[in-house]
């Protein structure tokens, strides 16, 4: 029987963040059009006002004070007023290689006022993410320190699903198979060699897998690929093709084409307008 309560030291040892942009202070705001992002989208509006909206329809928006939170995979558009200045992050937390930590929680798309805690947090972390410094280990304990203090004020305002803490015990069952996905992202692990890693047969791997993720191992993969092909495009001068390759995809067309069905737009395309929304 899986252990509903998994240890912190497991949860320590599994958990990652990485940042790929950052901005403080910043008036550099854009009207990005329909897009789709790999990671979450946070922007602390200090004046003006920022508004999403949302590919399935409805919308929010931030004014200053409050925290505005884009989900990363939601397909949305983002639009400001005049005078607007932001803190903006683009953020990833991880459970065991790739799984998103805030899949196991409903996050509030605006953290209001109230929540003051999250707008510190936010204005904080890009404050020394801006700051260069002199001693880097003391800079990058301090940039680290100020992520999962981020990280501990947007959990506080969320609210914990009934089936988290289940969810995170059969993360951890499935820890070795996510981990040879990871490493080995430009191949296709046979769903045989997936479960051996876990010492589990094929068709309970398969059933725990689903259950956990939402997806088969195959689209899981997928799914991840494509992820790492949008953070490539943006913050790598890779040529298509070479990411393609890189990633394991028959050939360029096949890339694009999935690429394509994901984001709405060609990898050429998305990676200019993406780059054009982060110019500061």
């Amino acid at each position: 029987m899986l252990c509903f309560q998994a240890p912190l030291s497991d949860l320590t040892d599994a958990l990652r963040c990485r940042i790929d942009w950052s901005t403080h202070r910043s008036d550099h705001c854009v009207n990005t059009g329909w897009r789709v992002l790999p990671y979450w989208v946070v922007l602390h509006v200090v004046e003006g006002a920022y508004h999403c909206e949302w590919a399935e329809g409805g919308g929010v928006s931030a004014r200053p004070g409050r925290v505005l939170l884009v989900p990363a995979g939601a397909r949305h558009a983002l639009s400001f007023e005049a005078g607007t200045v932001t803190d903006g992050l683009h953020i990833s937390f991880s459970l065991h290689h790739a799984v998103d930590v805030f899949s196991g929680h409903t996050v509030p798309t605006v953290i209001s006022d109230e929540a003051t805690g999250v707008a510190r947090a936010t204005a904080s972390l890009t404050a020394l993410l801006a700051n260069q410094g002199t001693d880097a280990l003391q800079v990058a304990a301090a940039r680290q320190a100020a992520a999962y203090g981020f990280l501990a004020q947007v959990l506080a305002v969320s609210r914990e699903r009934p089936e988290r803490r289940h969810h995170l015990a059969a993360l951890k069952r499935l820890e070795a198979a996510l981990a040879l996905i990871d490493r080995h992202v430009d191949r296709v692990p046979t769903v045989e060699e997936l479960a051996a890693r876990c010492a589990l047969s094929r068709n309970r791997f398969t059933e725990l897998f689903k259950a956990t993720l939402g997806q088969s191992p195959k689209q899981y993969l997928d799914q991840q690929r494509l992820r790492r092909a949008m953070s490539l495009l943006v913050h790598s001068d890779q040529a298509v093709a070479e990411i393609a390759t890189g990633l394991g995809f028959c050939d360029p067309f096949h890339f694009s084409k999935r690429f394509k069905q994901l984001t709405g737009e060609s990898p050429s395309d998305y990676r200019r307008q993406v780059r054009q929304t982060l110019l500061r």
